[in-house]
Order: structure tokens, then C-alpha cells, then sequence
């Protein structure tokens, strides 16, 4: 009620008092009693008033505190940069802090009294998410303790952003739902640093796992290989003279064969030599191994197919290091196909000075698990595999400045993305 309002009630109730208790006084009671009457009438009118604005003032400052500590609490929680939320029995919005409302584009909108799903009707963009969360809620009220959720929301720019949720609810003491506390911090970065904290630490254990590798491989490799060549010399001289064992001395070789390429692979881990460039034609370098490994592939009964532009591609590069590595890559293709599978080869050239060849295969595919660990020496899935040769090719990738990356799907197949600069930029020199 407005203040003009309440004086002009006071003084009507004031003239009605006064003219009507005379009235009284005078009509019903004896003259000698009208004095005494009008004292007590005026005493109770003294009263009557003072309770009323004692009453008025005590409310008054009731109020004016209330008022104050709203202000104190929304001045709070707007200072806030999490969510907050407030909400009663029935899950509608009693207060939100402006970053709440700004979140969910809620700025102009008189949230107060309306559910989540009513509200779902001023904001397209985020109508879904304020649905979800009314069921979210639900879940706390009947879990009946507080809960803590990570959840996943959709910014327009295109973005997400990842949200800790703590939903706190409040009861009546007959069990009775009371309200609703939702606290949701922003905690995209954090997480965004975590995973970059931890991909820095798995390049850090790999880099330093590497570094033991090479240098084990440098002190080792040479010493294995002195005895592996009498070795090999001395059974193919027992492999000429003696006829009779010939299948055992063939193992013998292969072996010897298997081991001496391990060693090779162990120097190419080994501490990082000066790689010279030269220019080379792509298109030839992947027909020598597709041509290379189509014995093989023929063995595995798995078709090669290969899709090259017309234009002629030349790359800097080290011709032999790419060999190998396209022959580590598409060996492992034709390996993990099934029979009559096939393993596709595509070479594009990408905008801005570089060329992509993607290695594509159809065959058991990669778990997430052993992707995370695809590169790191002595880690691989086949029976007599060391896991150097990916090794190797992670490591002739990272001299080329290039950059390498699995895609699998269980059962589904396996893409391998080869990336890499068609110059090489030269440091500038200064005069």
C-alpha cells in the first residue's frame, strides 16, 4: 500500500472515530458522564494510535533490513563468477546471479516464480539444456543428498564449456521439499590444462623413454651386429655343405635376418644425426613400395589401391627415411587386414605448402587403449613385434617437421593421417 494511500485511510479512520465515539457519548450516556467519557475515548484513541505506528515503524525497519540483506546477498552472488541458483519445493527460480542469467540469455526476462521448462520458452539456444536441467533436478530431490556433477553445455560461438555442478537440496522437517541451492562453476580451462598438462607429461615419459632407447641403441647396436655377421656367415657355410638340414638352417637365417633388422632400427634411435634434404618425386617414392610390399600383400591376399593427383608432387625430404616409413605404415595395414581386405593409399596436397597421405585399412582396428600408447618403443600388439618400427616412423615424421595421427574404430579399421611440408623453411641469415 502506498503512502498517500495509508494517511488518507488514517485520517478517515481518525474523523470516524472521533465524530462517531462523540455521536456515542452523547446519544447514550448521561450529560454527567460525557466528560469522562470523552478522557477515556481520547486515552484509547492515544493507545490505539501508538500500537498502530509502533506496529508500522516495527515493520518498517522489518522491511528495510529484509531488503538489505536481499541486497547483501545479490550484491554476493553477482560478484560471483559461478553459477548460482536458488529455486523452491517446486524447482521454480527464486533468485540467480547475473552470470547465471547471462549464461542462458535470460537478461531481459522475469525469471522469478517460472520452472526451467518455462523458461525454456525465451531462449532457443539453450531451451534444451534448461529441460535437462529440471530433470537433473528431479534426480537430487529424489536422491535426497547432494550431488556433484560435471555437465557439458553448448556456447553459440560453436564452443563448449564444461560446468561443475553442485545441486544442494533442502527439506521441510515432514520431509517436505523446501528449496533448491545450484552452484555451477566454470571449469573448461582447468580441465583444458589438465589435459594439456597431461599430454605434456606422456611427451616428457616418452621423450625421456626414447632417450634411454637411443642411447642404449647406440652403445648396443653395434656391439650385436659384429657376432650377428660371423653368425650369419657361418650358417650359410653349414647351409652349403650340409643338405640334410636346410629347412633348420632357413629358420636360422630368417631369424638372424629378424634380429639384424631390429639393430638397424635401434640406430635409427639412436642420438639424432644431421638429415640432408633433397627434393623428391612422392608420387615414385610410394610406387617403389607399393610395388616393394605387393608380394607380401599378395600373401595376405590384400589388395593395394592407391588414389594420386596428376600433378607431379615434389617434397624436400630424406628419400630413404620416407621409404621407410611408408613401408612400416602399410606393412602394418596389410598386416591387421583380414583376407581379401584392402588397404587404400591417397595422397593430396593441402593449402598452405604441404601434403597429406592418408593410409587406410579395413581390418581389426586399434582399441583407444593401445592408441594411446601407438609409438612408444618395445609396445606392440604382434606376437614377434618390437614396436621400434613405429618408433622409428613417429621419429623420421617429427625430422620432417610433419605431423602423424591414428584413427581407429574397433573391428572397423584403421586410417593413419601423414601430414608433411612440401619445402622445408630455411632460418633467415643475418648480414
Amino acid at each position: 500500500m502506498q503512502k498517500k494511500q495509508l494517511i488518507l485511510l488514517y485520517i478517515i479512520i481518525s474523523i470516524v472515530w472521533i465524530f462517531g465515539s462523540n455521536s456515542l457519548i452523547y446519544h447514550f450516556l448521561p450529560s454527567s458522564l460525557n466528560d469522562i467519557a470523552a478522557r477515556i475515548k481520547e486515552v484509547i484513541y492515544v493507545i490505539i494510535t501508538g500500537g498502530f505506528f509502533y506496529f508500522l515503524i516495527h515493520k518498517t525497519e522489518e522491511l528495510h533490513a529484509s531488503k538489505e540483506d536481499q541486497q547483501r546477498l545479490s550484491t554476493l552472488i553477482n560478484s560471483m563468477v559461478d553459477f548460482v541458483n536458488f529455486k523452491d519445493g517446486e524447482g521454480r527460480w527464486i533468485e540467480a546471479n547475473n552470470f547465471g542469467l547471462q549464461l542462458f540469455q535470460l537478461e531481459n526476462v522475469d525469471y522469478r516464480g517460472k520452472k526451467d521448462s518455462e523458461l525454456a520458452k525465451y531462449t532457443d539456444f539453450y531451451a534444451e539444456a534448461l529441460r535437462q536441467c529440471e530433470i537433473s533436478d528431479e534426480e537430487t530431490w529424489r536422491n535426497g543428498e547432494i550431488t556433484r556433477v560435471e555437465e557439458s553445455l553448448p556456447i553459440p560461438d560453436g564452443s563448449i564449456k564444461t560446468f561443475e555442478t553442485i545441486k544442494v537440496p533442502l527439506f521441510n522437517s515432514d520431509g517436505s521439499r523446501k528449496g533448491l541451492v545450484v552452484m555451477g562453476r566454470d571449469i573448461t580451462e582447468r580441465k583444458e590444462m589438465l589435459k594439456e598438462l597431461k599430454e605434456r607429461e606422456e611427451r616428457l615419459r616418452r621423450t625421456e623413454k626414447l632417450s634411454v632407447v637411443g642411447e642404449l641403441s647406440a652403445s648396443v647396436a653395434h656391439e650385436i651386429r659384429n657376432p650377428l655377421t660371423s653368425l650369419k656367415g657361418f650358417v650359410q657355410i653349414l647351409q652349403v655343405e650340409d643338405v640334410k638340414h636346410q629347412y633348420y638352417y632357413q629358420i636360422m637365417l630368417d631369424e638372424l635376418n629378424r634380429i639384424n633388422h631390429i639393430v638397424g632400427e635401434l640406430l635409427l634411435l639412436a642420438k639424432p644425426q644431421h638429415v640432408k634434404f633433397s627434393k623428391a618425386w612422392i608420387q615414385k617414392l610410394l610406387h617403389d613400395v607399393i610395388s616393394l610390399l605387393g608380394t607380401e600383400a599378395s600373401l595376405y591376399n590384400v589388395q593395394i589401391e592407391s588414389s594420386f593427383p596428376n600433378e607431379d608432387l615434389f617434397i624436400e625430404c630424406e628419400p630413404n627415411q620416407l621409404k621407410q616409413l611408408f613401408i612400416n605404415i602399410i606393412k602394418n595395414a596389410i598386416e591387421a587386414s583380414t583376407k581379401g581386405g584392402k588397404v587404400t593409399i591417397t595422397l593430396k596436397k593441402e593449402d598452405g605448402n604441404r601434403i597429406l597421405i592418408m593410409i587406410e585399412d579395413n581390418g581389426s582396428g586399434i582399441s583407444e587403449e593401445r592408441l594411446q600408447k601407438i609409438g612408444e618403443p618395445f609396445y606392440s600388439s604382434k606376437e614377434k613385434g618390437t614396436g621400434l618400427g613405429l618408433t622409428v616412423s613417429f621419429k623420421i615424421v617429427q625430422s620432417h617437421k610433419g605431423t602423424i595421427r591414428f584413427e581407429s574404430q574397433k573391428n572397423e579399421g584403421t586410417t593413419v593421417f601423414i601430414e608433411l611440408p612440401i619445402v622445408h623453411e630455411r632460418p633467415s641469415k643475418e648480414d
